[in-house]
């Protein structure tokens, strides 16, 4: 499956590291060697990374996520590189790095910020999620003292700050709740359904039927709830038609392959080894420490990766990379 030669991809993810403080049930990357992470790529190999890739792409958008993002202390001058360039630089956190960052996060070249929140109302449900119990708490105080900062700030421009809630059977109580809290402090939320793909490391096949006959028709209202919030004005920011597929997929998950998986063709994610990806559960397509992004983007391995994007059963075609 060749590409047109004039396609290039709209969404860019860049894992500077796999080193995390949680241990998060929905994540593997923790679970890397030390041997392996000391293989992470060094400063300036990022720099000579983002250099060709601004070369190719001209201005454009990504995202620098993890593990943590925020255990690497040279993030912010990686960011402030790339938007020396011309490009935007997001960020997605934990927020426990953050407690003593704040005001280098505020005056950072980031222009959004979004923080991995699974709870509001039950400190539990978070913490059990990413495997600390501290966890709710210290993020928690992150993100509202940052918004409150945010605020405060004169004479410059405000960050953008958003939610990122996984949706599993045991938050679904946490939906509204949080749609709340963000509308409240003013700020975003993307939900997103549990799957059985894992970013950045071999598929791992779980049963579809996450959602079970015992928990399905909580699981349908929840969703459900965030429709009617997000009609309501709600800052929900995932779209009508990716809430819909959340409910195909609960309801009659055989019906989810109807969606087409546009990884293949959007998608350019880069590992903390250079490793590039063009779906998060396939094999690397190339490294970009030995070539151009073009070039890997264009190649017969990465058409071959196309070949089999087509033929994939997996429900993480309902990420955000299929959706507006």
């Amino acid at each position: 499956m060749g590409i047109a030669k004039d396609k290039k991809p709209i969404s860019f993810s860049f894992n500077n590291t796999e080193r995390c403080q949680s241990r998060c049930i929905t994540c593997n990357g923790w679970k890397t060697s030390s041997s392996v992470m000391e293989k992470e790529l060094k400063l300036e190999e990022w720099k000579k990374i983002l250099y060709n890739l601004h070369n190719w792409m001209g201005n454009y958008q990504f995202i620098i996520s993890g593990g943590e993002p925020f255990i690497r202390p040279d993030i912010f001058e990686m960011a402030q590189y790339a938007s020396d360039l011309g490009d935007t630089v997001n960020v997605v956190t934990n927020g426990l790095a953050l407690p003593d960052k704040l005001e280098e996060v505020l005056n950072s070249a980031f222009t959004n910020i979004t923080f991995s929140l699974n709870a509001v109302q039950k400190p539990i449900i978070h913490n059990t999620s990413r495997g600390r119990d501290d966890a709710f708490q210290r993020t928690m105080d992150s993100i509202q003292n940052l918004v409150y900062m945010n605020k405060s700030r004169t004479g410059h421009k405000w960050k953008n700050i958003f939610l990122s809630t996984v949706v599993m059977p045991t938050n679904l109580t946490e939906i509204k709740p949080i749609a709340e809290f963000c509308k409240c402090e003013g700020i975003g939320v993307s939900y997103q359904l549990m799957d059985n793909g894992d970013a950045f490391s071999t598929a791992v096949e779980t049963d579809s039927q996450i959602y079970g006959k015992d928990i399905k028709k909580a699981a349908l209202e929840a969703i459900d709830e965030m429709i009617d919030l997000k009609k309501k004005g709600y800052p929900i920011c995932n779209g009508f038609s990716q809430l819909n597929a959340f409910k195909v997929l609960i309801d009659t998950p055989e019906r989810i392959q109807n969606i087409q998986c546009m990884v293949g063709e959007n998608n350019f994610a880069i590992d903390p080894y250079g490793n590039c990806r063009i779906c998060f559960c396939m094999e690397p397509i190339g490294n970009l420490k030995e070539s151009l992004p073009e070039d890997l983007w264009f190649s017969e391995k990465a058409d071959k990766i196309r070949e089999k994007i087509l033929n994939c059963t997996m429900n993480c075609r309902l990420l955000n990379c299929n959706f507006k």
